[in-house]
């Protein structure tokens, strides 16, 4: 029972970590001075 209590909790990160890099390809810095640069693979998730 633990086991599958781990596996639905590791599930739902990965999904809200994909989500969430998927916004952070989608969108850019509202600030003038500083915006990370993005690794490859997030750039991959782009829509455009």
């Amino acid at each position: 029972m633990k086991i599958q209590l781990e596996k639905k909790v590791l599930n739902a990160v990965s999904k809200i970590a994909l989500d969430s890099a998927k916004k952070t390809a989608n969108s850019a810095c509202v600030f003038f001075c500083y915006q990370a640069k993005l690794p490859e693979s997030v750039k991959n998730l782009r829509k455009f």
